[in-house]
Protein backbone atom coordinates (compact mmCIF):
# COMPACT_ATOMS: atom_id res chain seq x y z
CA UNK A 1 0.00 0.00 0.00
CA UNK A 2 2.83 2.80 0.64
CA UNK A 3 4.49 2.47 -2.71
CA UNK A 4 0.86 2.57 -4.13
CA UNK A 5 0.28 5.87 -3.12
CA UNK A 6 3.67 7.00 -2.75
CA UNK A 7 3.72 6.21 -6.96
CA UNK A 8 0.21 7.04 -7.22
CA UNK A 9 -1.24 9.32 -4.60
CA UNK A 10 1.34 11.04 -2.48
CA UNK A 11 -0.73 13.71 -1.29
CA UNK A 12 -2.53 11.33 0.81
CA UNK A 13 0.42 9.50 2.16
CA UNK A 14 1.36 12.00 4.84
CA UNK A 15 1.82 9.93 7.87
CA UNK A 16 2.45 5.32 7.88
CA UNK A 17 1.83 3.14 10.89
CA UNK A 18 4.86 2.69 12.96
CA UNK A 19 5.73 0.09 15.23
CA UNK A 20 8.15 0.22 18.03
CA UNK A 21 10.64 -1.97 17.62
CA UNK A 22 12.58 -2.27 14.19
CA UNK A 23 13.99 0.46 12.33
CA UNK A 24 12.06 3.48 11.46
CA UNK A 25 10.34 3.53 7.98
CA UNK A 26 10.93 6.83 6.09
CA UNK A 27 8.51 9.21 6.05
CA UNK A 28 7.70 11.69 3.65
CA UNK A 29 9.86 15.05 4.32
CA UNK A 30 6.94 17.29 5.36
CA UNK A 31 3.46 16.51 7.13
CA UNK A 32 1.02 19.35 7.47
CA UNK A 33 0.70 20.32 10.92
CA UNK A 34 -2.80 20.00 11.61
CA UNK A 35 -2.47 16.18 9.99
CA UNK A 36 -4.14 14.18 12.76
CA UNK A 37 -6.76 16.61 13.09
CA UNK A 38 -7.75 16.86 9.36
CA UNK A 39 -7.29 13.07 9.08
CA UNK A 40 -9.53 12.15 12.48
CA UNK A 41 -11.65 15.05 13.90
CA UNK A 42 -12.87 16.60 10.26
CA UNK A 43 -12.89 13.67 8.17
CA UNK A 44 -16.40 13.44 7.86
CA UNK A 45 -16.67 17.18 6.94
CA UNK A 46 -15.91 16.57 3.63
CA UNK A 47 -18.94 17.11 0.95
CA UNK A 48 -18.92 13.19 -0.44
CA UNK A 49 -18.44 11.87 2.99
CA UNK A 50 -21.50 14.10 5.13
CA UNK A 51 -24.71 13.14 5.88
CA UNK A 52 -27.90 14.68 3.67
CA UNK A 53 -29.90 16.57 5.68
CA UNK A 54 -32.88 14.78 6.92
CA UNK A 55 -31.97 11.23 6.10
CA UNK A 56 -30.38 8.63 8.09
CA UNK A 57 -28.61 5.54 7.54
CA UNK A 58 -30.45 3.32 10.38
CA UNK A 59 -33.99 4.16 7.95
CA UNK A 60 -32.84 1.74 5.33
CA UNK A 61 -30.53 -0.25 6.47
CA UNK A 62 -32.03 -3.60 5.62
CA UNK A 63 -31.64 -2.39 2.14
CA UNK A 64 -27.97 -1.06 2.74
CA UNK A 65 -27.12 -4.99 4.39
CA UNK A 66 -28.86 -6.59 1.80
CA UNK A 67 -26.68 -4.57 -0.40
CA UNK A 68 -23.21 -4.79 0.99
CA UNK A 69 -23.54 -9.08 1.39
CA UNK A 70 -24.73 -8.96 -2.38
CA UNK A 71 -21.53 -7.23 -3.55
CA UNK A 72 -19.15 -8.98 -1.27
CA UNK A 73 -20.30 -12.51 -0.98
CA UNK A 74 -22.13 -13.07 -3.96
CA UNK A 75 -19.49 -11.21 -6.34
CA UNK A 76 -16.54 -12.81 -8.31
CA UNK A 77 -14.10 -12.98 -5.83
CA UNK A 78 -16.19 -14.77 -2.91
CA UNK A 79 -13.64 -17.61 -2.90
CA UNK A 80 -11.06 -15.28 -2.14
CA UNK A 81 -12.51 -14.80 1.24
CA UNK A 82 -12.43 -16.66 4.58
CA UNK A 83 -16.25 -16.70 5.64
CA UNK A 84 -18.74 -17.87 3.62
CA UNK A 85 -22.43 -16.48 5.12
CA UNK A 86 -25.32 -17.51 3.36
CA UNK A 87 -27.58 -14.81 4.35
CA UNK A 88 -27.14 -11.45 5.93
CA UNK A 89 -27.80 -12.66 9.34
CA UNK A 90 -25.05 -14.43 9.32
CA UNK A 91 -22.38 -12.02 8.87
CA UNK A 92 -21.39 -10.88 12.49
CA UNK A 93 -21.26 -7.07 11.67
CA UNK A 94 -24.00 -7.01 9.30
CA UNK A 95 -26.51 -8.61 11.57
CA UNK A 96 -25.07 -6.17 14.07
CA UNK A 97 -26.33 -3.62 11.90
CA UNK A 98 -28.97 -5.09 10.57
CA UNK A 99 -30.73 -5.09 14.49
CA UNK A 100 -29.18 -1.30 15.22
CA UNK A 101 -27.54 -3.02 17.80
CA UNK A 102 -26.40 0.02 20.28
CA UNK A 103 -23.95 -1.54 22.84
CA UNK A 104 -21.72 -4.67 22.83
CA UNK A 105 -21.55 -5.72 26.63
CA UNK A 106 -18.00 -6.62 26.82
CA UNK A 107 -15.24 -5.18 28.59
CA UNK A 108 -12.80 -3.37 26.24
CA UNK A 109 -10.10 -6.00 26.30
CA UNK A 110 -12.57 -8.65 25.82
CA UNK A 111 -14.17 -7.44 21.96
CA UNK A 112 -13.04 -8.69 19.48
CA UNK A 113 -12.46 -7.87 16.13
CA UNK A 114 -16.13 -7.91 14.65
CA UNK A 115 -17.34 -6.17 18.05
CA UNK A 116 -14.57 -3.14 16.97
CA UNK A 117 -15.71 -3.69 13.50
CA UNK A 118 -19.09 -2.51 15.14
CA UNK A 119 -17.99 0.06 17.50
CA UNK A 120 -16.33 1.62 14.66
CA UNK A 121 -19.50 2.10 12.01
CA UNK A 122 -21.79 3.16 15.06
CA UNK A 123 -19.31 5.61 16.15
CA UNK A 124 -19.86 7.48 12.75
CA UNK A 125 -22.63 6.23 10.89
CA UNK A 126 -25.09 9.52 11.45
CA UNK A 127 -22.06 11.36 10.46
CA UNK A 128 -22.18 9.85 6.78
CA UNK A 129 -24.40 9.44 3.61
CA UNK A 130 -25.76 6.29 2.85
CA UNK A 131 -23.45 5.99 0.02
CA UNK A 132 -20.05 6.50 2.18
CA UNK A 133 -21.43 4.31 4.92
CA UNK A 134 -21.79 1.48 2.48
CA UNK A 135 -18.07 1.70 1.46
CA UNK A 136 -17.40 2.13 4.74
CA UNK A 137 -19.11 -0.54 5.80
CA UNK A 138 -17.31 -2.60 3.13
CA UNK A 139 -14.32 -1.70 4.00
CA UNK A 140 -14.62 -3.20 7.53
CA UNK A 141 -16.02 -6.48 6.24
CA UNK A 142 -13.06 -6.49 3.51
CA UNK A 143 -10.61 -5.97 6.61
CA UNK A 144 -11.66 -8.89 8.89
CA UNK A 145 -11.77 -11.23 6.03
CA UNK A 146 -8.35 -10.33 4.96
CA UNK A 147 -7.10 -10.50 8.77
CA UNK A 148 -8.74 -13.98 9.04
CA UNK A 149 -8.03 -15.36 6.03
CA UNK A 150 -4.14 -14.49 6.99
CA UNK A 151 -4.14 -15.58 10.44
CA UNK A 152 -6.62 -18.95 10.05
CA UNK A 153 -6.41 -21.92 8.35
CA UNK A 154 -9.62 -22.64 5.98
CA UNK A 155 -10.64 -25.72 8.58
CA UNK A 156 -10.11 -23.65 11.24
CA UNK A 157 -13.45 -22.38 12.88
CA UNK A 158 -12.14 -20.05 15.17
CA UNK A 159 -13.36 -16.59 12.88
CA UNK A 160 -14.72 -13.82 15.21
CA UNK A 161 -11.89 -14.06 18.13
CA UNK A 162 -9.21 -12.17 16.98
CA UNK A 163 -8.14 -9.38 18.59
CA UNK A 164 -7.58 -5.89 16.75
CA UNK A 165 -4.30 -4.91 18.16
CA UNK A 166 -3.18 -6.17 15.42
CA UNK A 167 -4.81 -4.92 12.73
CA UNK A 168 -2.87 -2.06 11.67
CA UNK A 169 0.32 -4.54 10.69
CA UNK A 170 -2.01 -5.73 8.24
CA UNK A 171 -2.87 -2.38 6.17
CA UNK A 172 -0.08 -3.20 3.39
CA UNK A 173 -1.12 -6.61 2.80
CA UNK A 174 -4.64 -5.71 3.19
CA UNK A 175 -4.70 -2.76 0.21
CA UNK A 176 -1.75 -3.92 -2.26
CA UNK A 177 -2.35 -7.69 -2.02
CA UNK A 178 -5.92 -8.51 -0.87
CA UNK A 179 -7.92 -5.87 -2.63
CA UNK A 180 -5.87 -5.07 -5.66
CA UNK A 181 -5.68 -8.92 -6.69
CA UNK A 182 -9.35 -9.30 -6.36
CA UNK A 183 -10.56 -6.48 -8.26
CA UNK A 184 -11.47 -4.74 -4.78
CA UNK A 185 -14.44 -7.26 -4.14
CA UNK A 186 -16.78 -4.88 -6.17
CA UNK A 187 -15.89 -1.92 -4.97
CA UNK A 188 -15.87 0.00 -8.11
CA UNK A 189 -14.56 3.40 -9.49
CA UNK A 190 -10.89 4.67 -8.64
CA UNK A 191 -13.10 7.30 -6.44
CA UNK A 192 -13.85 4.80 -4.33
CA UNK A 193 -11.05 2.24 -4.28
CA UNK A 194 -8.69 5.79 -3.36
CA UNK A 195 -10.95 6.33 -0.84
CA UNK A 196 -10.20 2.80 1.04
CA UNK A 197 -6.62 4.94 1.83
CA UNK A 198 -8.46 7.80 3.42
CA UNK A 199 -10.60 5.00 5.80
CA UNK A 200 -7.64 3.13 6.39
CA UNK A 201 -5.59 5.92 7.78
CA UNK A 202 -8.88 7.21 9.64
CA UNK A 203 -9.44 3.71 11.30
CA UNK A 204 -5.87 3.22 12.60
CA UNK A 205 -6.22 6.61 14.13
CA UNK A 206 -9.56 5.35 15.64
CA UNK A 207 -8.06 2.20 16.97
CA UNK A 208 -5.13 4.15 18.81
CA UNK A 209 -7.32 7.00 20.05
CA UNK A 210 -9.45 4.30 21.52
CA UNK A 211 -6.42 1.82 23.35
CA UNK A 212 -7.39 -1.08 20.81
CA UNK A 213 -3.84 -1.05 19.56
CA UNK A 214 -0.44 -0.24 20.53
CA UNK A 215 0.33 0.83 16.49
CA UNK A 216 0.64 4.71 16.10
CA UNK A 217 -0.14 6.54 13.13
CA UNK A 218 3.27 8.42 13.06
CA UNK A 219 3.86 11.78 11.19
CA UNK A 220 7.22 13.20 10.26
CA UNK A 221 7.50 16.61 11.67
CA UNK A 222 7.93 19.90 9.62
Amino acid sequence: MNNHIKTKHPETLEGQIKRGRGRPRKYPAKVPSDFENVKYSIFFNQEKRKAEEGKNVDDDIKNITQIIFDEIFKGAHKDKLFSNPQSVEEDPILKLLLDKKEIINKEKNEKNCNDVFYEYLKSFKNDVNEKYFILMTKFVILFRECFDKNKYKEDDKRVGILKPDGLPDLCNEFYGDFLESNDFFGINGQDDRDEIIELIQHFCIWLFKNDYTKSKLSLASN
